[in-house]
């Protein structure tokens, strides 16, 4: 049985080449002659536009000037950090719609409630026919009453469906569209970020959406990943896009949680870096080289979030040592992690881990040093095995020239250098 909405879009085409009228079409859909009738009727009074080719999303910074201008407020002009970054890079997207498709956004409009194809257009996808009748429904849930909170809000569960989206089109080999997939997913998460920064700006609450960004986009980035692995090569270049979209999003976010609960966001990121290491253990078990070291950047990224988040924690003197000590404890268990994982991956992949293990030695050290001046015990650095890898980390500390000092007041146990191993 045919869906209502790829009816609807035969009728409008018979139509309009003069193959059938509206009562040929209601009398061939009885069921739906309801529902056809004042859709099609609408469609038929609107005139042929121009030959254009309007792009399916609006420009995020030109949708905020919109409707900001609908309700009377003046538009943002200031250039934020994610309107005016260039880290992002252009892939080319299907921009045009069809006559259909514009007629079907009207007849939305037009039609107030909605009606079936509204709800028809729920389940479309990137490429559908009906799919710009979903993004017309967004446009205008964003135009309805709220602050810039419920805005965000509302903004963050449209990225949510974009990358379902992304899913389920990669699933059904439907790589041609998974483009316009990631654009819609830039797009809404970028509208997401720009209504807290606004709503910031107004001296609202932003901790609770900012969690919420954070916490959706860290399982965005766990979505990503498994369609990353399933798609061909030539499919990867925009799931990889969309993954950076994804990431970006969630350190801004997370360094803007950081500003009003440093605990809470020290916790969020450290659950987050679990997640990346879980991934390397996954790629390391396929052998998969390439996977593993885009995981451990992924984790060092997440682990210079939690650096910043410990600067923000020290600045303002709130909650300091919860921060410290929470970041202790888990670099000790990671560092046990990426040891475990290091037999196991690739050997092209073993310098990256080496690398990685290094840096979190490091800042490990001087964290459990910081908190033994303050009286409080954390875990050493622990007795990395085999005896291979323990040299190789030697190594690299002393190539990157880093000398290690223990206060005199330090308790003992505590001083350890960063490789000096209890056997």
């Amino acid at each position: 049985m045919k869906k209502f909405e790829d009816i609807l879009v035969q009728c409008i085409e018979d139509i309009k080449a003069g193959r059938s009228n509206i009562e040929d079409c209601k009398d061939r859909y009885p069921s739906m002659r309801e529902q056809l009738e004042p859709l099609l009727r609408i469609a038929l009074a609107i005139r042929e536009p121009p030959d254009v080719r309007p792009s399916p999303f609006f420009k995020v910074k030109a949708r905020v000037w919109l409707m900001d201008h609908i309700h009377g407020r003046q538009a943002v002009t200031k250039c934020s950090w994610f309107r005016c970054s260039n880290w992002t890079k252009q892939i080319p997207l299907r921009r045009g719609l069809s006559m259909v498709s514009i007629i079907l956004v009207i007849v939305l409009a037009l039609s107030a409630i909605g009606g079936g194809a509204a709800y028809a257009a729920q389940d479309s996808l990137p490429g559908d026919a009906l799919y710009p009748v979903k993004l017309g429904t967004e446009q205008m849930r964003m135009m309805l009453p709220g602050n810039d909170i419920v805005k965000a809000e509302r903004a963050l569960s449209f990225a949510e469906r974009r990358v379902e989206e992304m899913q389920t089109l990669a699933e059904k080999g439907r790589l041609q569209d998974l483009g316009l997939g990631v654009e819609g997913y830039d797009d809404a998460l970028n509208m997401t970020l720009a209504r807290i920064e606004r709503a910031g700006d107004k001296g609202l609450a932003t901790g609770n959406i900012t969690a919420l960004v954070a916490k959706a986009t860290t399982r965005h980035l766990s979505v990503l990943d498994t369609v990353y692995d399933i798609v061909p090569p030539g499919a990867k270049e925009a799931i990889a896009h969309a993954r950076n979209v994804s990431e970006t999003g969630y350190f801004h976010a997370m360094a803007a949680l950081a500003k009003n609960n440093t605990v809470r966001a020290a916790e969020m990121n450290l659950a987050a870096m679990e997640g990346r290491l879980n991934r390397i253990s996954i790629r390391a078990r396929v052998g998969d080289a390439e996977g593993v070291e885009i995981a451990l950047q992924q984790f060092e990224a997440m682990g210079e979030s939690g650096e910043e988040i410990s600067r923000i924690a020290r600045e303002t003197g709130i909650n300091i040592t919860s921060v410290e000590e929470l970041m202790a404890r888990a670099t000790f268990g990671h560092l046990q992690l990426l040891a475990e994982a290091y037999d196991k991956v690739p050997e092209q992949a073993k310098p990256a881990i080496e690398r990685t293990m290094a840096n979190l030695m490091i800042r490990h050290q001087e964290r459990v040093q910081a908190l033994a001046q303050r009286g409080i015990k954390a875990p050493a650095v622990p007795d990395i095995q085999p005896g291979q890898l323990r040299e190789r980390l030697e190594k690299r500390i002393r190539e990157q020239q880093m000398e290690w000092s223990v206060p005199d007041d330090v308790p003992q146990g505590q001083g350890q250098t960063c490789l000096a191993y209890r056997r």
